[in-house]
């Protein structure tokens, strides 16, 4: 597993479930805010966040979401993983973050230095899933050893360029899954796989 380390604990505090709370545009916006500052406090860089592209992404998101929602109860977990990737999508898909300044504290050679934008949103989404997983199934989330693979980060940022979908099958992929990499930001093609 990777070395890397989620931040859970810097999402702010709600009296309603979590997969509710992120449901909720002032959650979703105050939970991005907060992570963007530590992680800018962590990597030793400055974030501009662009709120217009940010609540786009969210409308954009909880759409999706509600489109691909499973009925069969049985599939709860597994959309909840899925979900996450569906937020990395929207957000990659276009960038609410801008960084200034190089990232100081980050190791040259890492997926913070290399891509601190498209890393702050991926471990943005990994916390905000490992929170969720934590409140309603018990589990913690381990992240995959692909997380310390730059090569992977660079296949990552690149073809989510040209295609947003690719960062549904990264997340899943961060995740330990194996994605559908023909639909992989659609629910239904991924247990079509996992059921292969």
């Amino acid at each position: 597993m990777s070395d890397i380390r989620l931040h859970p604990e810097s999402l702010p505090a709600t009296n309603e479930p979590l997969r509710i709370a992120v449901r909720r545009m002032r959650w979703f916006k105050s939970a991005f805010l907060r992570y963007v500052q530590a992680s800018s406090t962590e990597l030793g860089c400055t974030f501009e966040v662009d709120e217009t592209k940010l609540a786009a992404a969210f409308v954009r998101w909880l759409e999706s979401i509600e489109r691909q929602k499973p009925t069969d109860k049985t599939q709860r977990r597994a959309f909840f993983e899925f979900a996450a990737a569906l937020m990395l999508r929207e957000l990659t898909s276009d960038m609410p973050l801008k960084v200034s300044g190089t990232p100081a504290k980050a190791k040259a050679d890492s997926a913070a230095a290399f891509w601190p934008e498209g890393y702050c949103c991926t471990m943005f989404c990994l916390s905000v899933h490992a929170a969720a997983m934590a409140q309603e199934f018990k589990t913690d989330t381990e992240i995959d050893h692909a997380a310390d693979d730059l090569r992977q980060w660079w296949s990552f940022k690149e073809n989510a360029v040209t295609d947003a979908s690719f960062s549904a099958g990264f997340l899943q992929l961060l995740l330990g899954r194996e994605p559908n990499w023909v639909f992989p930001d659609v629910f239904r093609a991924r247990l079509s796989k996992e059921l292969e």
